[in-house]
């Protein structure tokens, strides 16, 4: 009988993969996606969502886009990226989610 190695690491590079493709997402997994990076925060119970947000764009160099998948509205956030030089932009996502695109400001 052969060995079944299973692995979810919380944070992961796959590419190609959407959430929206109904592949279940780990909460507080980040991934790249031709749009930008994604980060998935629901099911965080808060502040969670609001650090990893901001950890990760902290660390974005250049333009790309965040993209984040949310269970709600998060207002806290926008002072917060605001103070970092970003915006957010809701877009269309899930029946189930919040989806903002974040990006730097000029």
């Amino acid at each position: 009988m052969k060995p079944i190695l299973s692995v979810q690491p919380t944070t992961a590079t796959r590419e190609g993969y959407s959430a929206s493709a109904g592949f279940a997402r780990t909460p507080g997994e980040q991934w790249h996606d031709t749009d930008g990076i994604h980060i998935e925060v629901r099911g965080l119970a808060p502040p969670a969502p609001l650090v990893a947000i901001v950890k990760l764009v902290e660390t974005v160099l250049d333009a790309t886009p965040v993209i984040v998948h949310h269970d709600r509205d998060p207002v806290p956030l926008y002072a917060e990226l605001a103070q970092r030089g970003w915006m957010a932009q809701r877009i269309e996502g899930d029946a189930n989610e919040f989806r903002l695109r974040l990006s730097k400001g000029s």
